[in-house]
């Protein structure tokens, strides 16, 4: 009975120190599992458990605690710091409203950013500039925050339907650091359908811009349409009651 005492002690020695391989004749770790493994029923952990740490493996397949931050390292994600809607009744003003309200082939025809219904502005990012309160257009967005930017906007244009149109949205930015950018897409080319019996008659040409670029503190950009070639005159119809003309969207990816 000692001697089968003696036995049981030493291997429960031996097996307190050595590696324990499962699938593996050649343990790595003091548990090493060549397979899959699966655990059910673990306990809850803690909420400080849940939101900062995770379970990973590293290059050499060994199990380790990593950080939340660690795993959100290089990662971005979408902010949205600027989200407004323009032209209602009241102020009774168009998204854009310079050249007199229509423009010919090379004129810009700059979005007009003043009193907006803002959703959210996050000014600590992006801002809008007025430089002269009198004078609608010549509104600017000036950055605040390093990062990648993109600006989406949602309008309509106003189309006569036999007319032949090469519309374009200009991007126009200025670097702090020095020099200027900019940026021309074409968004509309050809001649908008037109109904029986409607012949000359303005339509709505839905309209729809998106720009990925990315920005440094102290960057100004503005945007506008810009008729091309032989284009014929665009404008912007006012919007009717309450209605809107224009959603303008910015996000920065974190």
């Amino acid at each position: 009975m000692r001697i089968q005492l003696l036995v049981l002690l030493l291997c429960c020695t031996i097996t307190s120190q050595a590696q324990v391989g499962i699938g593996t004749t050649d343990p790595k770790n003091d548990l090493h599992i060549e397979g899959g493994l699966r655990i059910t029923n673990t306990p809850a952990g803690v909420d400080l458990d849940a939101s900062q740490r995770v379970l990973a493996t590293d290059e050499n397949g060994d199990v380790v605690t990593v950080l939340r931050d660690q795993i959100l390292k290089g990662i971005t994600f979408p902010e949205v710091v600027y989200s407004a809607k323009y032209g209602t009744q009241t102020p009774y003003i168009p998204f854009f409203n310079t050249c007199e309200n229509t423009c010919t082939a090379g004129t810009i025809l700059r979005l007009n950013l003043v009193q907006p219904k803002i959703a959210y502005q996050k000014t600590s990012a992006i801002s809008v500039i007025d430089p002269d309160t009198s004078t609608r257009g010549n509104e600017y967005f000036q950055i605040s925050e390093d990062g990648y930017y993109t600006f989406e906007i949602q309008t309509s244009l106003a189309l006569k339907e036999t007319s032949l149109y090469y519309v374009n949205f200009y991007v126009e930015i200025n670097r702090a650091a020095g020099g200027a950018e900019t940026d021309i897409l074409r968004i509309y080319a050809g001649i908008p359908a037109a109904s029986t019996g409607q012949d000359n008659r303005n339509i709505a040409a839905p309209i729809t811009f998106k720009d990925v670029k990315y920005y440094n503190a102290g960057d100004t950009v503005f945007f506008g349409f810009q008729p091309a070639f032989d284009s014929n005159s665009i404008g912007n119809d006012k919007p009717t009651a309450a209605s809107y003309g224009a959603q303008l969207t910015v996000t920065k990816f974190q």
